[in-house]
């Protein structure tokens, strides 16, 4: 896990779900690595990230809750997952 810190306060890895309009046609959710001090602050960047680069608002967008959490995917977790961490 990466872990490093930024005006006092500790930046780790999170992965956070979140399923667009895509959801609709039946294809999986996207799952966003990026970094944040905790939960909340991830599911902020990657809401912006996604809404931003998906082109859809926070009225489109479902958080899957059970598949967020601190740290990144399994090497073996048998999907992909979009590395939005930044290069420090």
């Amino acid at each position: 896990m990466s872990t490093y810190t930024v005006n006092a306060y500790r930046i780790n890895a999170y992965t956070v779900t979140i399923a667009g309009r895509e959801r609709f046609d039946g294809e999986a959710p996207f799952a966003w690595v990026v970094d944040a001090i905790d939960i909340f602050d991830a599911i902020g960047n990657a809401l912006r990230i996604h809404c931003t680069s998906q082109e859809e608002t926070v009225e489109d967008v479902k958080l899957i809750g059970t598949q967020s959490f601190e740290g990144i995917p399994a090497a073996d977790c048998g999907y992909h997952w979009n590395d939005e961490r930044s290069s420090v």
